[in-house]
């Protein structure tokens, strides 16, 4: 290896670790932040895949880690499943996770409309549909929007 070679990939790595001691980063968002300095990306994947096999860097545990904020912020499956694919998240990989069963949707869709709701006890069609809306942005399905209300009528009874 010649020492111009051996330069470009210390710079190299040592940006992907100072990337990576920030937050944790998708493979594909690391590799554009490397591109956009760096324009050598032959290189560029070798030390990704160096990252990947040492468990620098895994889009597995980014995923994981993007969906507790995410189910913490009171969004649906559908939402951070297109969140996921946006970021460079294999579609295998974020149905494995979303459909692992360590959340349940039903639970959190029922919490969101609680928030959103209050305690008002009845809720008239434009708010069913107002609410209904708000939570199909969220990324909950027509199902679990239509069991969020029916466990919120049962609870207020």
């Amino acid at each position: 290896m010649d020492t111009e070679y051996r330069n470009l990939l210390k710079n190299i790595r040592l940006r992907a670790l100072d990337l990576l001691a920030l937050r944790e980063h998708t493979r594909q968002e690391l590799q554009i932040k490397l591109e956009a300095k760096f324009h050598d990306k032959d290189v560029i994947s070798q030390l990704l895949d160096e990252l990947e096999a040492t468990y620098i860097q895994s889009d597995e545990r980014y995923a994981e880690m993007f969906l507790r904020n995410r189910v913490r912020k009171g969004h649906g499956p559908n939402r951070i499943k297109v969140d996921l694919n946006k970021k460079g998240i294999a579609s295998e990989l974020s149905h494995t996770l979303l459909s692992s069963g360590s959340v349940d949707w039903r639970r959190l869709a029922l919490t969101v409309l609680q928030r959103k709701c209050g305690e008002k006890r009845d809720l008239g069609k434009t708010d069913i549909a107002r609410n209904g809306r708000f939570l199909a942005q969220r990324g909950f399905s027509t199902e679990q929007i239509y069991q969020a209300f029916k466990d919120y009528n049962n609870s207020k009874q």
